[in-house]
Parts: structure tokens; sequence; C-alpha cells
């Protein structure tokens, strides 16, 4: 086989006058559709004209007949090419269309003009650059396997080439935000299949670590942000749409390696002044992908097998220098659990290398049962194995391992009944298991330290930890990984009909789901050990022992068993009004059926006024769509739409309230704890408690769903001035996306807000609202997901591109992001998601800049490709990103493990809060506040002065800006000859932070606080009248509930700052801004 010339983006067409049509992409289709109008000279249509459509890698060809206004459909054709179109007509000179390539869905209409018979020799194809894109009127990207293959990456992962789209920033491998939103949102399909995280465990693009598929077998990957067909479903963040390869009438195919270890990384960030030690560790990858016919013509094979045996590269250097903790401090302590309870918590190392592995198995096969039918079957297989939980604070007994297994089965049919009647058909079944499985044994509870200096003094450990405020360390078994086990079954059908009758083309069709989950879930059910200082922890004297389960005390029992089906109906007409110009209208209806419900808890109606029982079931949206596509002008093509789309939604948010009614139980200053065995007294208060049900749905709770609006215009411009030609033929794109929430999620603590007496709340110095501290009242927590609305976003991106014929490609994009949410369901437990909410108000957030909002992000794309050594291909692609900050929001330290108090409320069970209540900066001689004599008021006030921050208001939530990131990457190629002529092998070398590389001052790179939090102080409400009376420092610090309670006016109570620490707004990482390498080679045949 003869490699394609990578530079190739357009259609070569022979015998034709102008370029090939539109490239087009549908989001969740997985085959092409041609649409056009053959017309005479004069632009009379032509009837009866014969189309035939001819798929050269396999020979398939469709055929159809033109109608009274000269118009032709064919649907279902396989997605790529090449294609060859053949146009005859009584009295007409025929002629052929070569080397069409066709995008998943519609593309552009075609216009055919032919002559009078001798009188025009050639057909005249009328339509745009092959180099644009349709992307059903909406807004995104679509990209090809040579695309793909292209584009640097150190694991050959798809989101690498997702991340060129100005929508999309990636945070690292199967990782990508779309539009400013949670990743959880997204939506993902493989030839139809929707192969996102359902659950939203993570945030993963991926339900897998990594792609599921291998690069080699995706024939075109897309990725939209709206998309305005009846078909498109699944998300409300971004759609990635991934159809793969075929096999053909040749036999076709790559072997590969790729290989690094840890001499293929750098060492010297940030000019030296910093290290990163990577550990040692080798990363292989390795397989093969072949097509070809099992029968000519008839019946095709694709098949793929690679495995990837990787290591995760740690350096902990800098951040326990953050955190003032020696690297013996790990060893000590551990050796004093070994000594006293006989449990090795693994250390923690310095620097390591964490094993992964990953391994893929796909199969393919297509059936052209004749003319009119073609059958398509895929099989695909991904598992994982990778580790979770690491942490600078936690030991390696509390990192936890994530095997994952995903299964695939899909069948698909595609059917020419006759010249105006196609349908498709759809069938998938996906088998998916998820474990977080503990590296302790199986009887090893949670061995929780919070410690500070005063703590471990006298003891081995004092001079090993020096901080001044608490810090957590973690051993044994995490707390949440003590009885966590997941899997689900989805089964997808799906039928869609298109029928043409002149200027119409009308589809229908209904597309169905169902899946079945199981949740295991039971955190705390081996006990979690709590010790505050170094004595209790030598005397096995635990300062609080917590316990949860079910009353059977058998974890296994609390697991919850339930499913959902959504059914889906949906219909579009899709409208030529003119010759240039192109409607779609069509509506999408929804409805969640579910006959399971959860475990009725008595006492949640008594606490909140509702049964714990409500579910999805019944819920339904109407979805409209709109649609247009005006061919401007010659080079000019506008396209946008309006509609309304729901999914994407992570379904362990509504999956909570299906876990079983569990009992908590604690006990403190325990002594004689083993770590292992949970103390009598709980078991037993368990076993004869009354199960208390957390987590709930709102019983009016309707289908989160958003309004997109977008507008897309595409112009092809030349650069040739005067005196200065920078080339002609470039494309230039200009997008504008709003999205508005309908009905989005929100969480609210019902314990504090309809509880009553706890639902009467308290005013702080600021007028935020101060509520009920359920843990310090030893009231239950009633977590309940209901709705909002407020969400919305403005995004608009610029870009450039072109592609030279003496090799050179260049690729420009901007994009600016204006995203407000409301929340960005941080978490996958509901009151995890509530209490990390930053906001002043957590039981009523108002929108704010989304965490994940990019403001400004500028993409660089440079190519180069040239035979400098006869046919053989050298090439070389470099991309860049410059991103904006992360935003931030400085907050009091209110983490209790911090030494902070939480002023303004705090969840029960045990639930620490943290570090997300805005601090309120005071004006100078402010009156709501007074500073204890420990608090640097200068330090402080230089603080806010070189911040910019505003004085006299509670800070804006995620108004604070991180610093730029940036990194350019690079990928070499060299084509080398194989062992037969038209054989391959190609040497690769992918070198990610390449600046670094060049000069070890470049390429550095720092991150913004931490999960959008910069504590700065710690702060205490105070009485008005107890200052007056006993000064500022003599005042009592009001505690647990006593400030909701106390404070029940701004002008009750006053804030106290009694320490200030600042704090960086930006820290480096060492690990980032080194360079990293690998190097591969291929045999392609």
């Amino acid at each position: 086989m003869a490699r394609p010339n990578r530079t190739s983006v357009a259609a070569s067409i022979a015998t034709v006058l102008a370029m090939a049509p539109v490239a087009a992409v549908h989001a969740q289709i997985t085959s092409s559709e041609l649409r056009g109008s053959v017309v005479s000279v004069e632009g009379t249509p032509i009837s009866g004209a014969t189309v035939t459509v001819t798929h050269e890698p396999t020979g398939t060809s469709s055929s159809s007949t033109t109608g009274a206004t000269g118009s032709f459909l064919q649907a279902g054709l396989r997605v790529g090419g090449p294609y060859t179109i053949r146009v005859t007509a009584p009295g007409f000179e025929g002629g052929v269309v070569q080397d069409l390539r066709l995008q998943p869905g519609t593309q552009p209409a075609l216009r055919i003009t032919l002559g009078g018979v001798q009188q025009l020799d050639e057909i005249v194809v009328v339509g745009q650059a092959a180099q644009l894109l349709d992307l059903n009127s909406g807004v995104g990207s679509n990209f090809t396997a040579r695309d793909i293959a292209n584009q640097p990456s150190l694991t050959r992962d798809v989101i690498s080439t997702l991340a060129r789209d100005p929508l999309a920033v990636s945070g690292g491998p199967n990782n990508l935000s779309v539009g400013g939103v949670n990743p959880r949102f997204n939506g993902v399909t493989i030839d139809g299949a929707r192969q996102q995280d359902n659950f939203g465990l993570g945030s993963n693009t991926f339900a897998t670590a990594r792609s599921p598929i291998n690069i080699d077998i995706i024939e075109s990957v897309s990725l939209v942000a709206s998309e305005y067909s009846v078909t498109s479903s699944g998300f409300t963040g971004g759609l990635v749409n991934v159809v793969t390869r075929g096999g053909s009438n040749e036999f076709e195919g790559a072997a590969f390696y790729y290989y690094r270890d840890e001499g293929w990384i750098g060492r010297k960030p940030f000019g030296g002044e910093g290290a990163f030690r990577p550990g040692d560790f080798e990363e292989k990858e390795y397989g093969i992908s072949i097509r070809g016919p099992i029968i000519q013509d008839r019946l095709f094979f694709a098949v793929s097998y690679d495995k990837f045996d990787t290591a995760r590269q740690l350096d902990f250097v800098a951040t326990d220098a953050n955190n003032n903790v020696d690297p013996a401090f790990f060893s000590t302590l551990n050796q004093i659990v070994l000594d006293t309870y006989g449990i090795d918590m693994l250390g923690r190392p310095q620097q390591a290398a964490v094993p992964e592995q990953t391994e893929r198995w796909f199969v393919r096969l297509d059936w052209d049962i004749n003319d009119s039918h073609r059958l398509q079957m895929n099989y695909q297989r991904s598992e994982d194995t990778g580790v979770s939980g690491i942490s600078a604070t936690n030991f390696q007994s509390a990192w936890y391992d994530t095997p994952t297994l995903l299964e695939n089965y899909t069948v698909q049919l595609f059917s020419d009944w006759s010249p105006n009647f196609s349908t498709e058909l759809r069938a998938s079944y996906i088998d998916y298991t998820r474990g977080q499985n503990c590296r302790s044994p199986a009887d090893v509870g949670t061995l929780e330290f919070q410690l500070n200096a005063a703590s471990v003094a006298g003891s081995p450990l004092e001079g090993l930890f020096t901080r001044a405020n608490n810090l957590t360390f973690t051993g044994g078994c995490d707390r949440f990984r003590h009885a966590n086990d997941y899997a689900d079954e989805r089964l997808q059908l799906f039928a869609k009909a298109d029928y043409f009758m002149d200027d119409f083309i009308f589809t229908f069709g209904i597309d169905y789901e169902n899946l079945d989950i199981f949740n295991e879930f039971v955190e705390r059910s081996r006990g979690l050990f709590r010790f505050q200082n170094a004595d209790n922890i030598a005397n096995q004297v635990a300062n609080s022992v917590q316990y949860r389960n079910v009353p059977s005390n058998v974890s296994r029992d609390g697991a919850a068993e339930w499913g959902y089906s959504t059914f889906a109906p949906f219909a579009q007409v899709r409208w030529q009004a003119r010759s240039d110009l192109e409607l779609g209208f069509g509506l999408r209806y929804e409805r969640i059926s579910t006959s399971d419900r959860p475990t009725l808890d008595p006492s949640f109606a008594e606490a909140v006024g509702f049964a714990n029982t409500a579910t999805t079931d019944s819920l339904d949206l109407w979805m409209p769509r709109f649609s247009f596509r005006w061919d401007a002008a010659d080079r000019t093509t506008v396209t946008g739409g309006l509609g309304l789309f729901a999914g994407g939604s992570p379904g362990v948010w509504t999956s909570n309230a299906f876990q079983v009614p569990a009992v908590f139980a604690s006990a403190g200053n325990v002594a004689g704890v083993t770590g292992r065995d949970v103390p009598q007294a709980l078991l037993d208060a368990v076993a004869s408690g009354t199960p208390t049900a957390i987590d709930a749905i709102d019983p009016n709770f309707r289908i989160p769903s958003d309004w997109k609006a977008s507008v897309r215009v595409e112009q092809q411009i030349d650069l040739d001035f005067e005196g200065l030609n920078l080339g002609r033929g470039w494309l230039g794109t200009a997008q504008l996306l709003h999205s508005r929430s309908r009905d989005s999620f929100v969480w609210i603590e019902g314990a504090q807000v309809l509880q009553a007496p706890f639902n009467q709340t308290g005013v702080a110095p600021d007028g935020r609202p101060i509520y009920a501290d359920l843990q310090a009242l030893g009231v239950s927590n009633r977590t309940i997901l209901a709705n909002t609305s407020g969400d919305k976003n403005w995004i608009m991106t610029l870009s450039m591109a072109n592609q030279f014929d003496n090799g050179l490609g260049v690729y420009a994009a901007y994009s600016y992001q204006d995203v407000d949410m409301i929340t960005e369901g941080s978490s996958s437990r509901g009151i995890s998601a509530f209490r990390g909410q930053v906001t002043a108000n957590p039981n009523d957030p108002e929108p704010r800049t989304s965490l994940y909002q990019i403001r400004h992000s500028l993409k660089l794309g440079l190519s180069y490709e040239r035979n400098f050594i006869r046919d053989l291909m050298t090439r070389v692609d470099v991309f860049g990103q410059f991103n904006s900050g992360s935003p931030f929001t400085f907050t009091y330290d209110g983490f209790s493990g911090g030494g902070g108090n939480p002023l303004f409320g705090r969840p029960g069970n045990f639930e620490a809060p943290f570090n997300n209540s805005p601090v309120y900066i005071p004006t100078v001689g402010d009156p709501r506040v007074v500073y204890g004599s420990g608090f640097d008021v200068a330090a402080f006030d230089n603080y806010i002065d070189a911040n910019g921050i505003p004085r006299g208001a509670i800070h804006a939530v995620n108004s604070g800006r991180g610093p730029w990131s940036q990194r350019w990457d690079l990928k070499f190629q060299q084509e080398l000859p194989g062992f037969f002529r038209e054989n391959r092998f190609l040497i690769e070398l992918d070198v990610q932070n390449v600046a670094n590389m060049l000069n070890k001052r470049w390429g550095t790179a720092k991150n913004s606080p931490g999960f959008g939090q910069r504590p700065i102080l710690n702060a205490n409400l105070v009485r008005a009248e107890d200052v007056a009376e006993l000064g500022i420092d003599g005042a009592p610090a009001l505690t647990g509930d006593a400030p909701r309670t106390n404070c029940q006016s701004a002008d009750d109570c006053l804030f106290r700052y009694d320490s200030f620490g600042g704090g960086a707004t930006s820290f480096r990482s060492n690990a980032q801004a080194v360079w990293y390498a690998r190097i591969g080679i291929r045999y392609e045949f």
C-alpha cells in the first residue's frame, strides 16, 4: 500500500473546475450522507440523471436518480474514502468526480452542472473548499486519521488531537474541558456506542483510564460544543464522536513499538533552580492493526491489538518542603505504626514511578450484503490497571488500585430501500466494571493522623514535621474504599429513517437506552481511627473512631442495584430553501423510566418534610432544534442554530439516593485500638441503630438541560498584498457560542434549610448567612439533589489555517471564555459536592466565574513535510498552547484539620469543612473586623494591595487569576524503506515541552491554588458586646453552633482575624516544567 501524503487536506478531483464539497460531521452519526443537485449549463434541473457513488477501497456502489428538481441523496455511506461519483443523463455529457473523502454525517449540498452532448467535456462541481466543516450548523472541529497521526503526543491519545480545538482545554491524558464546563458533562460515542464515564466517578473523558481504542483504527473524530441534529444527545459540555476504520479490498495495516524510560525525561526545571526525579521505570507500547478483505468486494475485516505499559512519575520534594515535612517523617511514622499495630503503611517515597497498564482489542466486520444493504459489526475490549489516591500526605497503603474493564458489542445495518428512502439500525451493548481496591490488608481500616509540630514534640517525629497548623496524614485503607465496587450494563437501540423528496429531507426515528447499575459504596465500614498527637499513636489511643455500615455489619448488604431506561423519539426536516440556504427544524423527546425505588427512611420525611423515595421516573423533556446554513458568497459560509440539550450528567448524583440507608456511630478517646478491629460498642450501635438516608432527590427535580445557540462563519482568504504575499487559500473561522441553563444541578443541605429548629440562620458581620453546625449538634446530613438556573456562557473563537504546496502547514486559534456557573459538580458524593462549593451561601449559591474557565487561550500549529530522500517522507509538527491562569478565590482557613474554625456552619457525620468560604476583605478601620494581637495587619494590608484585592466586600468567587501556562510539543517523523516496495518503516520522536529541552530556563510551569481555594487567614466570630467588655483578645471565640445562635443580626458579632498566613497564588510544578520524550518505530504496509 502506498502511504498517502500526510499534508493533504483537500480532495483531489479529476476533471473538476471547482473544489470538492465541504466536509461535514454529525455527532453520534457513524456514516456519511451526500446530497446534491444536477443542473444544465442554463441552471435548469435535470430529471432522471443517474448518480453513482463508489467507495473505491471496497468497490461498494450506490446509485440514485434525480427527481423533478434535479436533486439526489445518498445516505449510509462509509466515512472516509476515496469516493468516485459518476453522473449520466440522457442527452448530456457524463463525467466523473474522483478522490472525494467524506466526513461523518451530512456534506454540504453538491451542485453538478452537465453540458449537452459534445457541448461540455467536464462536470462542473459548485461547492466550497474541501477543508471547510459543516458540523451540522454547530461549533467544533473534525479531525481525520492523518490529523491524529501527526499530532504530537507522548501517549498516542486522541485527546491530544481534540485539544487543538479552540473550545477545548486538556488537563492531561483523558481529560478535556469544553467551553469552560466540567469534563463530567461531556459525551463520548465510538461508532455510535456511548462510552463516557456513565457514573461520573472521575473527571475522565472516557470511561477508561486511557482512550479505549487504538488511534490507528480511527477514521475520524469530531468534537462539538453545539450540534443541532435531533439524533444528538448525551452531553451539555462537549460531544466526542469517534468513527472507526473498516477493511477494504487491499491488505493494509501497521505494527508499532514505542519506548521511553527515566533517561528520556528532563531533570532541570526553572533554569536548574528546581529538580525533578521521576524514579526508575520503563514505558513500552506495542501493537498491530490489520485491515483487508475476507471476500473481495463483499466482506471485510479490521482488527487491532495494543498494549501500553508505563509508570506514573511522582516527585513530592517541593510539596514536602511547602508542608515543612522531612522525608524521614514518613519512614519514622511508618515504623512506629508497624511496631505498635503490626500494620505496614508501606511508607511514602519522595520520588516514585507507579506502574500502569492498558490492553485493548478491536474487531470490525463489514458485510456488503448487496448494493442496498451494508452490515457492520464491532467488538471492542479495553482493560486498564492504574493507581489513584496518590498524595503527598497519603502513605502508599492509602493509595488504591483502579482496574477497569470495558467490553462493547455493536451491530449496525445501513439500508437503501429506494432512491428516496434509507434507514439506519444500530444496537450496542456495553459491560463495564471499575474497581477501587485498597492496597492494605482487607481487615485494616483508615489510620488518620492530624498532627502539627507541637503534637509530635518529645517523640521520634519531633523535628521531622515543623508545621504550626495541623496537617492530616492518611495510612491504612482510604476511608472511601472500604467497600467500593461498581459495574454497569448499557443497552442502546437506535433506528433512523431518511426520506428524500424534492428539496426536503425528512428524518425520524427512535433512540432507546437501558442502564443497569451495581454500586457498592459504604465508606468507613472498616472503621476510621483518628489520632491527634504522637503519644496517642504510641499508646493506641484514638482521639476518635468512626464507623458506618448497614445494620447487618456486612457492607455488601449496603450495595445499591438499580437501573433506568430512556426512550427518545425524534423527527426533523431539512429544507433546501434556496440554492444557497438550508434550514433545519427538529424536535426530540426524552422520557426516563425506572421501577426501582430508594429504601424508605421514615426519619428523612420527619426531618425535611418529604420522603427520600423520589426518583427520576417519568421525567421527560421536549428539545426543539433549529439550524441554518447559508452560503453567503462563493468563499463565505455562515451556519448556526438554536436548541435545547440534555445529558452527559453523571449518574452517580442520582444514584446516591439509591444507596441503602446505614447507621453512623462514633466514639472518642478509645483505648486499645488496633487499626483493624472496630470496637464492639460501635458494631453493636450500628446493629441496633436506625438506618439513615443521607441523599435524596428533590420531588420537584427536573431533567437538567441547557439552551445553546451559536453562529459560525467560515471565509476563504487570500493574503496576497502588494509587495507581500502571505499565501492564498487561507481558511478563517469565527465562532460564537452562547449557553444558558434551563435547569441545572445544585445540592442543598436539607438539615440546614428545612429541618426545624436547625433551619434558623444567623447573620455574619458581612451579611452572609450562618447555617447550623450539624456536627456540633449531632444532626445527620440530609443532602438533596435539586435544580437551579443561572449558568451561562459566552465563548468566541477565531482561527486561521493553511496548507501550502511547499509542504508548510500553519494553524492559529484564539478563544475567549466568559463562563458563569452556580456549581461545577466537583465530587461524585452529594455531600462533598455541596461542601466543596466555593460560595458565600452554600445553600443558595449564585452564578460566578466557572472554575474551568480559561479566559484567554492561544494555540499555534506548524508543520512541514518534504521528501528529502527519494519518495521517503520527512515531517515535523510543532504544537503550542498558551492559556491564561485558572480562577481561584481567597478564603478563610476553615478546615478543622488545619486548625481553622468553620465560621458559617458545618455538615454533620464528621464531614470536615473545606477552605471554601470566601474571605471578607475589610477596609482600613472597617468596623466589622477586629484584629487579634497575633495578627500581622501590615503584612495583610500589603498582601491585599499586592494582589489587587477589592476592599469592603466578600472576595468575589473565582475572581483571582493564576499564572499563564504555556507548552510547546514536537513530533518528528522519518520514513525509511520497508521490506517490500510499497511498505515503509516510520521512525517517530515525540517531545513534550520541547522548549525545556532547548533551554532549561524555558518551558516553566506554575499552577494556580488547588481546588480554586487560597486560604490566607484564620478567623473567629466574636460577640460585639464581649469585645466591648473583655477586649479583642479576651472575647471568647464562638465555636460549634454558637455563631448561628449568637449572631442574629450583622451588628451582633465581629470578625476577629487571629493569624495571617498569606501564601503564594502560584506554585512551581517541577513535573510539568521538564521535557519528556519518546521514540517509536512503525512498519506500515
